[in-house]
């Protein structure tokens, strides 16, 4: 019994039952994380010291981990050294470790509405393991040579301690690099800096047949009692980019030096999409008019080229999101079998281990490194079960967060019976279809059983034809509609067409 449904503040609590996420820490893994301490004098004097370095961090702006700060060091005119320091969790989580264990089995934190189930107490998630400005906190670097165009020189690790000096926001470092904002000197050459290193690296990854798609995420922002009191899509910003970029390249160097060691690195695979997939993708395209695959290419050019077609802003969505469906899902690997979506090879997740269990994993193999120590994950075996219960952590994660967006969606639409709202076609059924709203990004269903005429799917399963008045309604079709019933217990929303009532004829007379 976890309260009445339709209290919205038991949503999240209801979530993680339905998903069985572990909202309690056992007493032996809370005992553990409170006996961490701040970094004192011996474990600092053994670090390379970066608390003199300009660093900082950028994260969405209610952010309350920050597992990563950048940092750049002009080397000549031409050359920079650009910092990636990731927060050293692995200082505090020790395999073997309660707080190790139990990690493991949570795999990955998972976000909610206003809350986060973390994987980590969070004594360490929101304290210790956090870049927070003017603290000194510990981390393990990857400092890297490189010029404005990608090309890299030089990569080396270290074991660090640092002092962020700025907490940053998306939003403000795109205001920053537009010009719209005004900060000091330092900070502003610094983010210009990045910014064009950045543009460098994403060029370089286009050019080797690295995809971009654009699937906006949803944000839900609720108060103190869980009432949703906004929901956006949130635009991707080239502050995003930045980050993305020196991110995705931490995450290659350490998988290029794990295959070099032939270390116990878990990486992260992307394999190739099925050849049935691209060609039921294409099809659906032809049918609805859409820009097709480009015949005789190979299947990531030919992607590449479809994602930079121009399109209004619904279907372009549409596009997207058919292309990410023809896409096989992303995983965790014993074994390096390359990355399809970034067109690399040796690539791993490093970047993020106070929240998923496999960079933190790979945090101990690069300190293993550093220190010229053994690597002690050599079994093979071993390494393919952790990869196993990763992935699968990071799916059901997945699946808790995007219910939790729909609950309160529909809490949203509660309230608003009987409104008028305008949406596109997002998928069909025989029974009817699915209308994704555009003021609210939720999804409701219209039966046809409740329309004036009988309608039917056609083979292409993309577009249903009445079959009185020959009336189509297509995927990717923008539609009026009226909010007519929303259950929340049964995730369920059902909206009805808002057709203008037919006109009313007289009867005529017959002619004598």
């Amino acid at each position: 019994m976890l309260g009445a449904h339709d209290r919205p503040e038991w949503d999240n609590l209801a979530i993680s039952s339905q998903f069985r996420l572990r909202t309690r820490f056992p007493a032996k893994v809370e005992h553990e994380a409170a006996a961490c301490r701040e970094p004192d004098a011996r474990e600092i004097g053994r670090r390379e010291d970066c608390r003199d370095r300009l660093i900082f961090t950028i994260d969405p702006e209610d952010a309350k981990d920050h597992d990563d700060a950048l940092s750049v060091t002009a080397l000549s005119l031409k050359r920079w050294e650009v910092g990636i320091h990731i927060a050293d969790v692995s200082h505090y989580v020790r395999p073997g470790s309660g707080l190790d264990s139990e990690a493991r089995a949570r795999g990955t934190s998972t976000y909610l509405p206003g809350a986060v189930v973390p994987m980590l107490p969070e004594r360490l998630s929101a304290d210790l393991c956090s870049l927070k400005p003017d603290r000194d906190r510990l981390a393990l670097s990857v400092f890297v040579e490189l010029e404005a165009n990608g090309r890299v020189f030089a990569i080396r690790f270290a074991e660090t301690v640092l002092r962020s000096r700025h907490r940053l926001h998306y939003g403000e470092v795109q205001e920053v690099i537009e010009g719209r904002r005004r900060v000091d000197r330092a900070l502003h050459l610094a983010l210009v800096t990045l910014r064009d290193l950045a543009r460098g690296l994403r060029a370089k990854r286009r050019a080797q047949g690295a995809l971009e798609l654009d699937v906006p995420e949803v944000k839900v922002w609720v108060d103190d009692n869980g009432d949703p009191l906004k929901i956006e899509r949130r635009e991707h910003l080239e502050s995003h980019e930045l980050i993305e970029e020196f991110m995705l390249l931490a995450n290659r160097v350490v998988g290029a030096e794990g295959a070099k060691r032939r270390a116990g690195v878990l990486y992260r695979i992307h394999e190739p999409p099925n050849p049935s997939k691209l060609a039921e993708l294409d099809l659906v395209l032809k049918t609805l008019g859409l820009p097709r695959l480009s015949a005789g290419l190979d299947p990531a050019p030919a992607l590449q080229a479809l994602l930079a077609v121009s399109l209004d802003t619904g279907h372009r969505r549409l596009l997207h999101r058919m292309v990410l469906r023809a896409l096989t899902r992303a995983r965790y690997a014993e074994a390096d079998r390359g990355h399809f979506g970034l067109a690399s090879r040796e690539y791993c997740h490093f970047t993020s281990p106070i929240r998923r269990y496999p960079d933190l994993h790979n945090h101990a193999r690069v300190r293993e490194w550093i220190r010229g120590q053994r690597d002690a994950a050599w079994d093979p075996v071993a390494l393919a079960e952790l990869a196993l219960e990763t992935s699968g952590a990071e799916v059901n994660a997945t699946d808790a967060e995007r219910e939790a967006v729909k609950v309160k969606g529909l809490r949203v639409l509660e309230g608003r019976l009987g409104d008028r709202a305008s949406g596109m076609i997002t998928g069909l059924v025989p029974r009817g279809f699915f209308v994704e709203l555009d003021e609210i990004p939720v999804e409701g269903f219209v039966r046809v059983h409740d329309l004036d005429d009988a309608f039917a799917l056609d083979a292409s399963g993309v577009r249903m034809v009445g079959r009185r008045t020959r009336r189509r309604y297509t995927l990717g079709d923008a539609v009026r509609v009226i909010v007519a019933r929303v259950d929340v217990p049964s995730r369920e929303c059902d909206l009805a067409l808002d057709v203008a009532p037919a006109r009313a004829h007289g009867r005529r007379r017959g002619r004598n």
